[in-house]
């Protein structure tokens, strides 16, 4: 495997902090860290590059909380050089981590993402009608076990460039070796590639049709089930060597009972929101009811059996956005919604 190196030039450069700065401030515009930044962005952004090219440069102390939402998540978000940083460097290095991932991998990736995942899923079911079985693989608190030794020998593996293995590691390295931070945008990419061995086993090695992986979400079809225990045997086998171990929600169920992945529940001829999500969508709306939340969530639904439930949900919460909501189902070529919604 040829191990790519001289990346310094790619992401130590003012050009390259630039475009990481308007990667940051995209939608953030007002916020009060972005525009004091701002005030002075040439001079800033040359602070930054000078401590990256003499070597002083150091991560600071994040900003930490506590999301519940499904779970309880500690979030360490980084300072806003940090942030630029962790942009510039990500910029030069993802296409190379990326050319090692396989198709079915989903998670924080252009042209990817959550719907094509589980529009994949639905494909897949074709096959299977209501018939054969799944293997959901789950793994137990992912981002906080992911190994450093083991992460940074598979960085090693594709990148020989020193100060950017060096750069990288800044941004999760801990006493305990253990865990990436939700919150760095380098963690997702990172996340994505610890798991690539499982992928390659799956698919290369065991040979599996349909698998698809959405960050530590697993999903593999069969219509053996025996087939799917052994392919979990071998899962556990491997994961035990990258120091990982799969949680309580790894099962093996039956396709007619639906699937559960990604935010929806999914058959061959239909998908609906999950429960917990679609009562998610009417609390926070009533709290919050904003253009941008509503359109996510009608979007959300929008490829599935439960828009129009939603569409009524988000109505009873958030009356004053009729007129959008009609333009958007409109414009989404939601007429049977639309009709049953405001001309029935």
């Amino acid at each position: 495997m040829k191990r790519i190196g001289n990346l310094l030039k790619n992401w130590c450069n003012y050009d390259a902090l630039f475009d990481a700065f308007k990667e940051v401030k995209k939608n953030k515009s007002y916020y009060v860290p972005i525009l004091e930044f701002e005030n002075d962005l040439v001079g800033n952004l040359n602070r930054i590059l000078k401590s990256l090219e003499d070597g002083s440069y150091k991560v600071k102390p994040t900003r930490d909380f506590y999301i519940y939402d499904p779970k309880v998540r500690l979030i360490q978000a980084p300072d806003i050089d940090d942030r630029i940083v962790q942009h510039a460097v990500l910029n030069s290095i993802r296409k190379i981590i990326e050319s090692k991932f396989i198709d079915q991998s989903f998670a924080c990736r252009k042209y990817k993402g959550t719907h094509n995942a589980s529009d994949l899923l639905k494909k897949y079911l074709i096959n299977y009608k209501n018939e054969g079985y799944y293997l959901k693989i789950d793994i137990r608190k992912f981002f906080y076990s992911i190994n450093h030794k083991v992460l940074n020998s598979q960085l090693e593996r594709i990148i020989k460039c020193k100060p950017t293995l060096e750069l990288l590691q800044k941004f999760y390295e801990n006493e305990s070796g253990i865990g990436l931070p939700l919150g760095n945008v380098t963690s997702q990419v990172l996340a994505n590639l610890a798991l690539t061995p499982i992928d390659n086993l799956i698919k290369r090695h065991l040979k599996c049709k349909h698998y698809i992986r959405y960050m530590d979400d697993l999903i593999i079809l069969s219509n053996n089930k025996e087939e799917l225990r052994r392919v979990l045997f071998f899962v556990k086998r491997l994961l035990t060597t990258l120091e990982l171990e799969v949680n309580e929600k790894t099962q093996i169920g039956m396709i007619r009972d639906g699937i559960d992945f990604v935010g929806y529940r999914t058959w061959f001829n239909s998908r609906i929101i999950r429960k917990r999500s679609l009562f998610k969508i009417k609390r926070v709306l009533k709290k919050y009811p904003d253009i941008n939340r509503i359109a996510s969530y009608l979007s959300h639904s929008k490829r599935t059996n439960s828009l129009l439930y939603v569409v009524k949900q988000i109505m009873k919460v958030a009356g004053n956005f009729i007129e959008f909501i009609k333009r958007w189902l409109i414009n989404n070529n939601k007429k049977e919604v639309y009709h049953e919604i405001f001309e029935s």
